[in-house]
């Protein structure tokens, strides 16, 4: 699978910044507050085309369905940074590569996660 198009990442990133789940007109009412103007029925197809793929989830709240996401904006990344490792035959300098490109908050936010695991997995031994 691909990553999300223009109008698909757009919509994401309206849900992803709401507090609670939300009604189409919601979402075109934040998307036209962010100057990118899109028709109610554009919307619901591509919501509904989300939500076919697993992004978004609904429910019912009276005559309209409430939208939410079924994964955050993190999760969403490191799914692409996944995909983007599923493309080489060598994710370990790809991985090496990467982390190049890391400033010093982000290594050492690593570092945490890395020993984090390490302790998990001794854990289980």
């Amino acid at each position: 699978m691909r990553s999300f198009g223009d109008l698909e990442a757009r919509i994401m990133d309206a849900i992803w910044r709401a507090d609670e789940p939300l009604t189409v007109q919601q979402v075109v009412d934040a998307l036209a507050a962010a100057h990118h103007e899109v028709a109610y029925t554009t919307a619901i197809t591509v919501i509904e085309r989300l939500r076919a793929k697993g992004w978004l989830d609904r429910e019912r709240k009276g005559r309209s369905f409430l939208y939410g996401a079924t994964r955050d904006e993190a999760q969403y990344t490191a799914w692409l940074m996944e995909q983007a490792l599923d493309t080489t035959s060598d994710r370990s300098a790809a991985l090496l590569m990467f982390t190049g490109t890391l400033n010093e908050a982000e290594v050492e936010a690593l570092r945490t996660a890395l020993h984090g695991m390490d302790e998990s997995n001794r854990g289980s031994l």
